[in-house]
């Protein structure tokens, strides 16, 4: 018995050994670390004057093309052109399903694959009713408090303006691309893209064009929001996940509510949904592992010990990570019931009831899987299941080995970087314009050089959409660097 308990012990200590060596051993090694800062030249006061001015138009979009507002998109285009008159004199550019943008500088060396910076105009309503909880009014375009407040701060035009005050600064410099230097900006992205984004995609795929990279948002660098670490995290998105709305029927015989069937539609509805919600779609930790080992010794050694050792400890991780809504996000196709409908009256019995429960779709799953997990799970014949409105699938992933995306941790570490600075690939798990570039860019990116803690990105499609000042100025050098940067070769 004492050689059974001395053998199980020395088995442990063994254990304990490979564990700890293996959590050591589970960091990137950064060099870009050693990366000297630049000094990008802005005129810094006139710039965010004419970000903030570029947060007055309300270019709304709407998937109904008749309810836009289309003179507001017309006054915005020219509000560009009067704002950054070289870019517009001296870059030939195209409008694209007539509101859509598409700049083509010309670089001087054809053999160098092209390249794409990619933004949209059109941003989400603001929710009535909400407008007075604004500290600043939405569309008012105001700095104080060292932020440029309102809707579009964040998403997008930090990204349109950024881009155009980046190139125009760069025209001011006498810069001459040897790159062709492609600029994109969409105008319906918020409700799909397919009327923008999707037709100079197709656009530059009939021409033929193959690009060396694309940029589009999607990634920042977050500070405070991830617990355990004091990292400023510079986030960049190699992929994003794909995106299914699965609408949901339930029918039944009507009548009146006072003598009701054992189940109503309703309640068959609500029974579909809850299995939904009890059974989540498998979870794959790959992304989250690559995010974290990025991190290395800023994240603490129980964490880095559980993603190390994913060999033995996959189970527990998985049940832990589930807990927080964001890690959840990052390892699994996720669920979420967003709509229902049953009766007109509540005394009426509902002949028919439907919901929709949408899914942001991890790498490796498609629309196709995923419908067909979902009617696994409801496992009822008397629910129908269908497509409801835009679905596609997850973008292919980019390789974070490549010089492309070593290019853009390299121009991150120039502008901003610091000792608390750590740069890291990170699964979008949004929706950008980027995912209809696949033809053209196997290596597409999502990122603007803007920083965002918990209260910023709060503000993200919420109320109080704001950014610091020097977060704008820092994405702006981020983009007029990075072009300056992809001149040499990739």
């Amino acid at each position: 018995m004492k050689k059974i308990l001395s053998f199980v012990g020395v088995l442990f200590l063994l254990l304990v050994a490979v564990l700890v060596m293996r959590t050591l051993s589970f960091t990137t090694t950064n060099e870009s670390a050693k990366i000297a800062k630049v000094d990008v030249g802005l005129e810094n006061q006139a710039a965010l004057d004419r970000f903030a001015k570029a947060l007055t138009f309300p270019t709304i979009s709407n998937a109904n093309g008749e309810l836009v507002d289309w003179p507001v998109f017309i006054a915005f285009r020219e509000y560009l052109e009067a704002s950054f008159p070289r870019t517009f004199a001296e870059i030939p550019y195209e409008l694209v399903n007539e509101h859509s943008l598409l700049f083509r500088w010309e670089g001087r060396d054809k053999a160098l694959a092209p390249i794409l910076l990619l933004a949209h105009q059109d941003v989400v309503p603001v929710v009535p009713g909400t407008e007075e909880e604004w500290a600043h009014p939405p569309y008012a375009g105001d700095i104080a408090d060292g932020f440029v407040w309102g809707r579009g701060a964040v998403d997008d035009k930090a990204s349109v303006i950024g881009i155009l005050e980046a190139v125009e600064t760069l025209l001011r410099d006498g810069f001459t691309p040897e790159r062709t230097t492609y600029l994109a900006f969409g105008h319906d992205e918020e409700v799909s893209g397919k009327q923008g984004a999707k037709q100079i995609a197709q656009k530059l795929a009939a021409e033929g064009v193959q690009l060396a990279f694309l940029l589009d948002e999607g990634g920042a660098i977050a500070r405070d929001v991830m617990p355990g670490t004091q990292a400023v995290i510079a986030a960049i998105g190699p992929a994003e996940k794909g995106f299914l709305s699965l609408e949901l029927t339930a029918r039944s015989l009507g009548g009146h509510s006072s003598q009701p069937p054992a189940h109503t539609a309703v309640g068959l509805l609500a029974r579909a949904i809850v299995q939904l919600e009890n059974n989540p779609l498998p979870a794959d930790l790959q992304y989250i592992k690559r995010f974290v080992q990025a991190l290395g010794n800023n994240v603490p050694f129980y964490q880095r010990m559980m993603f190390a050792n994913l060999w033995l400890l996959n189970t527990p991780a998985e049940k832990v990570l589930r807990a927080d809504p964001q890690m959840n996000a990052m390892m699994r196709t996720t669920t979420a019931a967003t709509m229902i409908s049953g009766s007109v009256r509540d005394n009426v019995l509902p002949i028919e009831a439907k919901a929709v429960v949408n899914f942001r779709i991890l790498p490796g799953d498609t629309t196709d899987s995923v419908q067909a997990m979902v009617r696994e799970i409801i496992d009822d014949e008397n629910i129908e299941i269908s497509k409801h409105g835009f679905n596609a699938n997850p973008s292919p992933v980019a390789d974070t080995g490549s010089s492309a995306y070593k290019l853009l941790e390299k121009t991150v570490w120039q502008v901003v970087g610091s000792e608390r600075l750590v740069v890291a690939p990170k699964l979008v798990v949004g929706a950008t314009d980027a995912r209809y570039f696949n033809e053209v860019s196997d290596a597409s990116f999502r990122f603007i050089g803007l920083e965002l803690g918990p209260d910023e990105i709060a503000g993200f499609h919420g109320t109080n959409e704001k950014v610091a000042t020097e977060s704008y100025l820092n994405a702006v050098k981020v983009y007029y660097q990075l072009i300056k940067n992809a001149q040499d070769s990739l």
